[in-house]
């Protein structure tokens, strides 16, 4: 007896079935995930009576942006004068690090690069003279650090905590957050660079340059199509693809610049492990993709019935962006950057009535 007509019924079944049961589990893990969270890690935790009177404090006069207080830096920082008064050998193994010592005119003789030069942004390169790796950021070289005999080391909470007391006997050396920041935190951690370096009112004003330029950008940035729709950006590599969801430095930034995102507000985590099943239940209008191999999972999607349904398919809004900006190199540089590229994805949208002029991954 011939099945195949049944079967032509049965599968589109099937595919629905399959979107609906993954976007269900998508959510659901997403909210389940979803944790309360102090606006920094640092050397000291905070109060929750300070946390508390944070989040009713007016933060019009900073665009939005929640700085920390003089009190609340000093109860985070509180041994200021274990830290050198004008550090000249500073060792950063963070990238976020760096665009905070070059803010203030300091050039680190250390960086944790991964071994690649080429994933610095430019806007930190054309300041940097020379500086030598100390490796990757995830297992930096307590000897190649050591060699450098620095006055100064600025770590990641999240990877380098474990390595403190080494890094502390090589030279003073302070941990912050880094990985998995928000934009808010970022600038955060900018505060407590410029204190550790005993450049705070440097530091402030830098602060300051930055948030006024980026209200200007935000201003711009609301007549646009794009303040009507969703935007989302993700990770691609030949591992898989991460979304960078609303806690993350690119997902807060674009929240910041109250661009919508796809996904829980209530998600937790920074960076989410995505199928393309889960990709099509959030289904951003617009879709940012960090390349970080040629060839990727997302490439392998393509062949997919499923991928053709996703709407920044479809409507031919999917973009590849650089990682480096976007992931790797969180900085008031990048956010700058970042918000001015969304700009001109915007215009050419405008401009050209379809599809921004921009390299295209689809």
């Amino acid at each position: 007896m011939n099945q195949r007509p049944k079967l032509t019924l049965i599968l589109p079944l099937l595919v629905i079935v399959l979107i609906v049961v993954g976007g269900i589990v998508f959510i659901i893990n997403q909210k389940n995930n979803a944790t309360a969270t102090l606006p920094l890690n640092a050397d000291n935790d905070i109060s929750v009576a300070a946390t508390q009177s944070n989040a009713s404090r007016d933060m019009s006069d900073n665009n939005g942006v929640l700085l920390l207080t003089d009190e609340e830096i000093k109860v985070r920082l509180p041994n200021l004068s274990n830290y050198p008064n004008d550090p000249k050998r500073i060792v950063v193994l963070e990238y976020s690090f760096l665009g905070d010592a070059l803010a203030l005119g300091l050039t680190p003789v250390g960086i944790a690069d991964d071994n690649k030069p080429d994933s610095i942004i430019a806007e930190f390169t054309k300041q940097l003279s020379d500086y030598t790796s100390v490796g990757s950021r995830y297992q930096p070289s307590l000897e190649a650090i050591a060699d450098l005999k620095p006055d100064l080391i600025i770590a990641d909470d999240e990877r380098h905590t474990v390595i403190a007391d080494e890094l502390n006997r090589i030279a003073p050396s302070v941990v912050l957050k880094s990985r998995g920041e928000s934009y808010v935190e970022n600038i955060q951690t900018a505060q407590l660079v410029g204190h550790i370096v005993h450049q705070d009112k440097k530091m402030s004003q830098v602060i300051n340059t930055h948030l006024k330029k980026m209200a200007d950008l935000k201003s711009k940035l609301a007549t646009t199509s794009l303040a009507n729709h969703s935007v989302q950006f993700a990770i691609i590599s030949d591992k898989g693809m991460w979304l960078h969801g609303p806690s993350s430095y690119a997902g807060s930034l674009l929240k910041h610049l109250n661009i919508k995102s796809p996904i829980p507000e209530q998600t937790g985590e920074a960076y989410i492990a995505t199928s393309l099943e889960q990709l099509l239940a959030a289904n951003p209008d617009w879709l940012l993709i960090g390349r970080y191999n040629e060839h990727t999972i997302y490439d392998e999607w393509k062949s997919s019935p499923l991928f053709n349904q996703l709407t920044a398919v479809k409507k031919n809004q999917v973009i590849e962006v650089d990682p480096n900006y976007w992931a790797l190199n969180r900085s008031m540089q990048s956010a700058e950057y970042m918000t001015a590229e969304l700009l001109d994805i915007a215009s050419s949208q405008v401009k050209e009535g379809s599809s921004p002029a921009l390299k295209e991954s689809n």
